[in-house]
């Protein structure tokens, strides 16, 4: 027991700490249950009466802890799942939004971000699962559609209605990302206004997206000098939203760039692989030219940089030697050379080159110098073989990569899952919502599996609305599992239109790609198991069998 003021007082605030962290893993769970009534042909009278009780519990404990506006969304909630049994009417649309609001509501007020986590376990969580969004929203309807949309995708998201909200919830932990609509119905300055003043106070801007019914250049502007790296119209499209979000966190997870050095200085080159080391770039030295072809294989560089004076070989004549195999075209070859002659520069760079740099160069030059040109030329070779809509491979690369897999497997004795994934009655949602929204459907599902999968796995769009995954040392065991739990998640997912909202569903096929195969046989099998799943009623993983 206690003996003074001061312990007890500990004590309870020990006791209120303990809630929270129960609340925090609590809420998510209840969420997911409350997102099972958006899944068609629900079990909705027991997911609801579930939901009473853990409504009603939380209802009678916040209060006590100082959670006291928790308690009362909570008991909103209790309420309206009560009567919603008593009417023995499944919940419409409109009720399920309410409920999202209230529910919302109910997390801020315990001033924890609302998440959505997949059942199950993939086989690796995804680099966003503790990825946290702030946003900025007066309209309770949209606010709650882009909850849903990225806390589908494995974000936490904070919402808030309220600028002075916000700033209160920055001083405390500042997000990975800000979404602001800049129409604030009830605030004496607009969001833009409040976001520049925000931005200016800080030494690095945070990644800012705008929400905004304004198309003028002003407000294009305007945003770009606060710092925008996304500009997107109302009615808001969450998925492309989504999309945007998924490419900045991506360039933050992806690769290091790789830089090949060829020089006959070793001492030179070993000072400039140390500075792009410490960068952050990787770096291999080459000294004897004649290793180029092997050191290209091997290493597979971003950028190449060439001393120009070599004995034995000069770099024009090794940059031309590289350009002769069209692998090689796309890689950037830059100079460093103490030639300071313009002309001469200018004559190198004819022959083959992209960049031309004087020694001595600064460590910052040169750094900034690698880096642009290596972050530019994996843009273009993303351009060159993925998808335009979707950031996936294309057709004949997701088949390359396969092929280099499958060979792989055979070499190791490891296991290869090969997956055909075919969303369900597409040409349907087409033809009642439109070629656009048929389009956000593709890419919501694309975002769902690069986000889910691993960085190993291969994802492709194979044509239309059919996708093709390779999973490399992945058992079909566990491809099953995982690919069962992207479809549980897909169906959560929401489609909000202005013809109203829908789900969608994919079936998906599944084969084992380790028994030597041939490319095109191991999809066939992969086809043969999707037909089944169709066939089957839909919305179904099949593994292939020869039986």
């Amino acid at each position: 027991m206690p003996h003074t003021q001061a312990q007890l007082e500990q004590q309870l605030a020990q006791l209120q700490q303990q809630y929270l962290q129960r609340l925090a893993t609590d809420l998510p769970a209840l969420q997911d249950k409350l997102l099972e009534l958006s899944v068609p042909d629900v079990a909705w009278r027991e997911v609801s009466a579930e939901l009473v009780l853990k409504f009603h519990t939380l209802a009678g404990s916040a209060g006590t802890f100082g959670l006291a506006e928790t308690g009362v969304q909570a008991k909103k909630l209790e309420l309206l799942f009560k009567n919603l049994l008593a009417q023995q009417q499944p919940p419409s649309h409109e009720l399920f939004q309410q409920a999202l609001g209230f529910f919302h509501a109910m997390r801020a007020a315990a001033n924890l971000a609302p998440v959505v986590t997949v059942h199950g376990a993939i086989t690796e969580r995804n680099e966003h699962a503790q990825t946290l969004i702030y946003l900025l929203e007066d309209d309770v309807d949209a606010a709650n559609h882009v909850c849903l949309t990225l806390a589908t995708f494995g974000y936490q998201v904070q919402w808030f209605s309220q600028t002075n909200a916000l700033a209160a919830a920055l001083a405390e932990r500042e997000p990975d990302a800000l979404i602001i609509d800049i129409e604030l119905q009830h605030e004496a300055k607009d969001g833009l206004e409040f976001v520049q003043q925000l931005q200016q106070r800080r030494a690095v801007p945070l990644p800012l997206f705008v929400v905004t019914q304004h198309t003028d250049f002003e407000h294009y502007l305007a945003a770009v000098r606060a710092g925008a790296l996304g500009y997107f119209n109302k009615p808001l499209n969450a998925a492309a939203l989504e999309a945007r979000l998924q490419r900045l966190f991506s360039e933050r997870h992806r690769d290091a760039f790789r830089v090949l050095i060829v020089d006959d200085d070793l001492m030179l080159a070993r000072h400039y692989a140390l500075v792009l080391q410490s960068a952050g770039l990787r770096a291999e030295i080459i000294s004897d030219p004649a290793e180029i072809f092997a050191g290209l294989n091997q290493f597979h560089p971003d950028v190449i940089i060439l001393d120009v004076n070599m004995p034995g070989c000069t770099g024009p004549e090794l940059a031309q030697l590289v350009r002769l195999q069209d692998e090689w075209l796309g890689v950037p070859i830059i100079y460093l050379s103490s030639e300071t002659d313009s002309e001469r520069q200018l004559a190198v760079l004819i022959k083959a080159g992209d960049d031309f740099l004087t020694k001595p160069i600064s460590d910052n030059a040169l750094v900034v110098a690698i880096f642009a040109r290596a972050q530019r030329a994996r843009q273009l070779a993303d351009v060159m073989t993925r998808d335009s809509l979707t950031g996936l491979l294309q057709h004949a690369h997701i088949k390359e990569r396969l092929q280099v897999e499958l060979e792989r497997t055979v070499r190791s004795e490891q296991t290869v899952s090969v997956v055909m994934l075919d969303i369900d009655h597409f040409k349907k949602v087409n033809d009642k919502y439109g070629h656009l929204v048929g389009d956000q459907v593709i890419t919501s599902l694309a975002n769902l599996l690069r986000q889910q999968l691993r960085k190993t796995d291969m994802i492709g769009r194979y044509g239309g609305e059919e996708f093709l995954l390779v999973l490399p040392d992945c058992p079909l065991e566990k491809a099953y599992a995982v690919v069962d739990q992207l479809r549980q998640a897909f169906a959560r997912f929401p489609f909000v239109t202005e013809n109203g909202s829908f789900h969608c569903t994919f079936s998906a096929g599944i084969c084992d790609g380790s028994k030597g195969e041939l490319v095109d046989q191991v999809i066939d099998q992969a086809d043969q198991a999707l037909y089944i799943s169709k066939a089957s009623g839909r919305n179904k993983v099949t593994v292939f069998s020869q039986n």
